[in-house]
């Protein structure tokens, strides 16, 4: 079965600090990929060369094409799309955030 996106030796950062050191992954038509780490590991990266968010060396291919000068309006018409992560609310805050709106009779 041939891969649907496949990345070989992409590096990527933001100025001159480098996040990606060389991410190689495939995966196949039909196929599932989940990118597992600790925070600061690079998965968002990886996901943001994917979609044209950051500055990327290597290469990245989805169904054969070449991603290299895609804009992200086209990697996303090709048929990709990646969503952000929910956004993490520390206990405190949660805790002092406004509850919904007491009925008071």
């Amino acid at each position: 079965m041939p891969n649907l996106l496949e990345l070989k030796e992409v590096h990527a950062g933001y100025g001159p600090r480098s996040v990606l050191h060389g991410v190689s992954l495939s995966v196949p038509e039909g196929g599932i990929v989940s990118l597992l780490g600790a925070n600061g590991a690079g998965k968002t990266t990886t996901l943001r060369a994917i979609t044209a968010g950051v500055r990327w060396s290597g290469d990245i291919t989805f169904g054969g094409r070449s991603l290299r000068r895609l804009a992200t309006e086209e990697i996303v018409r090709a048929g990709i799309k990646s969503s952000a992560p929910e956004s993490r609310t520390s206990p405190k805050a949660a805790a002092s955030a406004p509850s919904s709106p007491s009925t008071r009779t």
